[in-house]
């Protein structure tokens, strides 16, 4: 078998560094086009992750009072459109489109400017059921007073 030898006249095949950084260049422009209206076509997708978002926020809420031993609050304001964890700064702005409701024994949240739920420090909570709309859809997060257990019903 004749060995391969390789000659400074032969042409290699094969693409350049500066073709391969326009295509690369191409497809990020691309991107940076299709990713914004690739979240138009799942108009439900916004509200299901913030529903997911807020089942999760109330799982810490009740977290917290079971290991701190105080009560902690989730706060809902319909007028400024955002809830807020008592004892944290960090506020959960509501997007746009979103409605929330708080459904309890006595109240929704619709009929007042603030709605609270509360955890306790033996597990409980002020219970109720949040619901979530927009988008032609509703998603609801459940709060059991006794418990305090935080189920999502998508």
């Amino acid at each position: 078998m004749k060995p391969r030898t390789w000659s400074v006249g032969n042409k290699a095949t094969g693409f350049t560094l500066l073709e391969l950084l326009v295509v690369l260049t191409i497809a990020t422009l691309a991107l940076a086009v299709a990713l914004p209206r690739f979240a138009a076509l799942l108009p439900g997708a916004e509200l299901k992750s913030y529903s997911r978002q807020t089942a999760a926020l109330l799982r810490l809420a009740r977290s917290q009072a079971l290991a701190t031993g105080d009560t902690v609050t989730l706060t809902l304001s319909a007028e400024q459109r955002h809830t807020r964890l008592s004892g944290q700064a960090a506020v959960y702005d509501w997007p746009d489109g979103v409605e929330l409701s708080l459904f309890d024994t006595e109240t929704t949240l619709a009929s007042q400017v603030h709605a609270e739920l509360a955890f306790y420090p033996d597990g409980a909570s002020s219970g109720g059921t949040l619901q979530l709309t927009g988008a032609g859809r509703q998603y609801r997060i459940h709060v059991d007073w006794l418990s305090g257990r935080v189920s999502f019903d998508d």
